[in-house]
């Protein structure tokens, strides 16, 4: 798509027009990143099948409004006399010059927000059945028409569903959800897509050249990236940065007044934070801070910045890392020693710490405590480290840490290593789950692929050369739960499905059919059912008032699909047996009423007038005097 700005901007006045103004789509051709749109809309001018009403949907500053303007030029065009729509509007003729500057007694533009009750809809739909006064159709633009009441959506459904052949509407949301399905369904409805931070960077870079402004790429890059896909976002933080640098416009201009911090320090930053290193990440927040920088914008950077590493993991190195381009080969370094794990606990935790920066009472503080958080959770063994060090040898003597002290104690266990297992004798001892470790012969170093934690310290650096992404692991070998080992790093066998049968008493088949096949008809089965005999595979039963009809079906499906065996069950009148529910709870409150006479248990009532005896329970082993 052509992203050069339009030829016919704002008339030439003596007050500054903003860019997002000045540059504003006259037409199609300069839309931006809305290729799908100006398709659809080109070929439905082109083919006559224009609907009557149109939904426009997306975030703000993605152009909604201006494509409603500019459709409404292009219904309305009169260039040389033509009686049909055009596709791209002339922008010279009288009826395109009154559009753009708002004096078009045909083409109504209403603000939703500001007009939202039944009363200013009615008074619009009264000029509708009237034709145009100059123009070839009479056109609508409600904006923000989530805003709407709901008596004004009723007001409008009636109109929009059978509209006059001279009138078209067009509509504007933010919040697409919000609109009536009524509405939404009378309307054909455009969804405009976010624009890319590329499209972005490319339009700004046109428009700067025509300003006469130079600005750098980076710059450009962090303006496109802060914009979120709106290009009036962009437009506004491209005016202020011109401001800003008085026609120069450079990153660290950007960066300051975005709040964002110097890329090369955030890189050293997250070094200290892998590195596990609180006071050198300390000291380079401080100095941040010291330079203007918002500590808010600092965590958001170490999170953008675990993100970007995460997707240079992913896509084997050959992701775009936008602004930070320029220190490639530094972020590619650093990723080498990290695993995709560690990098999201990095970015959960960053997500977690800005809001509690955001919110802090003090957010220098605030977000000290998280890079120090970050620091020491930079220092937790990593669980495939831990799965690997359970495949070895029983034998294996423990790896000391690399932050471990010369004075620390020689017996102590690693921080981050495996405790042994330990298993309770019959009598309570104590009794370890394998066998007193015995020296080994020195082994060959860990790979590199092990976490920091579990590598030998060593005095020489990592080196800094790119990484071999091909030698990263595919994404679906995560390492499986740690329950899923025994004692010697092993998988344990699977379990055999347990087989069931159909049991030879009623609760039985109670307890059976709630545990495995619905608790509901489990329910219906204790509450609403009096057993007359159950001898397999023959059930008779007499239901309640408030079991369901079908239930001896229900139970003979359930049987069949849990057993593979047939259960005949035949209603009867005979009394039969108390609900299974029901005797339960007299045998409860047999038990209450029995515990309620013990001398102890009376004793404490009596001292306690207002308690009761709410639960009964047995201990294990337990004679009926206790």
């Amino acid at each position: 798509m052509d992203l050069l700005p339009p030829n016919n901007q704002e008339p030439e006045t003596s007050e500054y027009v903003v860019l997002a103004r000045k540059y504003r789509p006259r037409d199609f051709s300069t839309m931006v990143g809305q290729d799908a749109l100006v398709r659809t809309l080109r070929n439905a001018f082109e083919t006559g099948r224009l609907a009557h009403a149109f939904l426009l949907a997306g975030v703000r500053g993605v152009g909604k409004t201006t494509t409603a303007r500019i459709v409404a030029r292009a219904l309305n065009c009169q260039e040389d006399g033509r009686t049909t729509p055009a596709a791209d509007p002339c922008g010279q003729c009288e009826s395109c010059r009154a559009i753009s500057e708002d004096r078009s007694v045909d083409v109504l533009e209403i603000d939703a927000a500001s007009h939202t009750g039944v009363d200013n809809i009615r008074d619009l739909l009264e000029g509708v059945k009237y034709a145009p006064v100059s123009s070839r159709y009479k056109i609508y633009i409600i904006d923000e028409v989530h805003m709407l009441s709901k008596g004004a959506f009723n007001a409008l459904l009636k109109t929009l569903e059978e509209p006059p052949a001279h009138v078209k509407f067009l509509f504007a949301t933010t919040e697409a959800d919000r609109v009536p399905i009524t509405v939404r369904s009378r309307c054909q409805r455009f969804d405009l897509r976010r624009i890319s931070a590329d499209d972005l960077a490319t339009y700004f870079a046109t428009l700067v050249e025509k300003e006469g402004v130079t600005i750098d790429e980076e710059a450009l890059h962090l303006i496109a990236r802060a914009a979120d896909g709106s290009a009036r976002d962009g437009l506004s933080l491209l005016d202020q940065a011109i401001a800003l640098s008085q026609g120069s416009v450079t990153s660290t201009d950007v960066r300051a007044m975005l709040g964002l911090s110097d890329q090369s320090r955030i890189i050293d930053l997250f070094q200290a934070i892998a590195s596990g290193e609180p006071e050198t990440a300390l000291g380079l927040f401080d100095a941040l801070y010291a330079d203007g920088a918002d500590p808010a914008g600092v965590i958001r950077s170490v999170a953008e910045f675990s993100h970007d590493l995460t997707r240079l993991h992913v896509t084997r190195g050959k992701t775009d890392l936008g602004p930070g381009e320029a220190n490639r080969e530094a972020i590619m370094a650093l990723g080498r020693g990290l695993s995709v794990p560690q990098l999201s606990r990095f970015w959960q935790a960053s997500l977690a710490g800005l809001a509690e920066v955001q919110s802090a009472f003090q957010p220098s503080m605030a977000a000290e405590m998280v890079l120090m958080r970050l620091c020491y959770l930079a220092q937790m063994p990593d669980p495939a480290g831990l799965i690997a060090q359970m495949r070895d040898s029983s034998g294996s003597t423990p790896v000391t840490p690399p932050d471990s002290s010369p004075g620390s104690d020689p017996g102590a266990a690693p921080p981050g290593s495996v405790p042994p297992r330990v298993t309770l004798a019959p009598s309570g001892a104590p009794v370890s789950a394998s066998a007193t470790p015995t020296p080994k012969a020195p082994s060959t170093p860990a790979p590199s692929s092990a976490p920091a934690a579990l590598r030998p310290a060593s005095d020489e650096p990592p080196p800094l050369d790119a990484p071999d992404w091909s030698d990263i692991p595919p994404l679906d070998d995560i390492p499986m739960p740690m329950e899923e080992f025994d004692g010697e790093g092993e998988l344990q066998p699977q379990p055999e499905p347990e087989v069931l049968t159909l049991p030879g008493g009623f609760e039985g088949l109670i307890d059976m059919i709630s545990d495995h096949a619905s608790a509901l008809l489990g329910a219906h089965l204790a509450e609403d059912v009096s057993l007359v005999s159950f001898e397999p595979p023959r059930l008779q039963i007499r239901l309640t008032s408030r079991a369901p009809r079908d239930l001896p079906k229900q139970v003979q499906d359930a049987v069949l699909n849990l057993t593979g065996e047939q259960l005949a069950v035949v209603l009867s009148d005979a009394d039969g047996d108390l609900p299974v529910a029901e005797s339960r709870r007299i045998a409860r409150q047999a038990e209450f009423e029995q515990a309620a006479k013990h001398p102890t248990v009376r004793a404490a009532l009596q001292a306690f007038p207002s308690a009761k005896v709410q639960d009964v329970r047995y201990k294990p082993n337990a004679t009926p005097q206790e």
